[in-house]
């Protein structure tokens, strides 16, 4: 069983393949790649939207040998109003959350651009940290069918970077039952906890 991945970054397949012990591929060394507006209001919305994209690019012989799949993940800090959400993977570039059109044309951002307006945010609140929770939503299709499961990680965010591992928001989150950031966690630990492991394991399920 072989997966391609609507993703280009190679973080997030690595740790997909890790989890599922299966074989992941990038999607662009099938296909030029391509990007998908994402502009869906939930986080399965737009895991569904990326694979079925996916799904209408590839050639029809690949199609048969392989399993789709896309993730849609992002952090809700409560202080934040829940944001960034949906939106965490241009956080940095969007300047109006009010305005659809900003939201629309914003390109993804870098992680310590991310982080460090995640930390500006907080810094003028005059707070140190924020109850915060991750959410992935990974969708898949295989034969013919769309299949969507949901994982969780609840801890807080903080207003310093911790650890340089992982990606994202990974060193600016402490999991509930940890001192350490993601960012600070061995990745055999990070992988057994992660909203995303989460995620995979329920599709591990559904897909086998």
């Amino acid at each position: 069983m072989k997966i391609i991945l609507f993703s280009k970054n190679k973080h997030k397949a690595r740790e997909i393949q890790n989890i599922l012990d299966l074989e992941v591929n990038i999607f662009s060394d099938f296909v030029e790649s391509f990007d998908v507006i994402e502009n869906a209001t939930t986080f399965k919305g737009n895991a569904i939207l990326k694979v079925k994209a996916l799904q209408e690019r590839l050639p029809k012989e690949i199609l048969k040998d392989y399993i789709l799949m896309s993730e849609d993940s992002g952090i809700c800090i409560e202080e934040l109003d829940y944001k960034p959400g949906i939106y965490s993977s241009r956080y940095a570039n969007i300047n109006d959350f009010n305005n659809k059109e900003n939201i629309n044309n914003a390109k993804d951002a870098s992680d310590i651009d991310n982080i460090n307006k995640v930390i500006k945010e907080l810094n003028n609140k005059n707070i140190t940290s924020s109850n915060a929770y991750f959410i992935s939503c990974v969708a898949v299709i295989k034969n013919k069918q769309i299949l969507t499961t949901h994982g969780f990680l609840s801890g807080k965010v903080i207003n310093k970077i911790l650890g340089n591992r992982g990606f994202g928001y990974d060193p600016i989150f402490i999991p509930n039952g940890f001192e350490k950031s993601l960012g600070e966690l061995d990745s055999d630990i990070k992988d057994s906890i992660s909203h995303r492991f989460r995620a995979l394991n329920l599709m591990k399920i559904l897909i086998r």
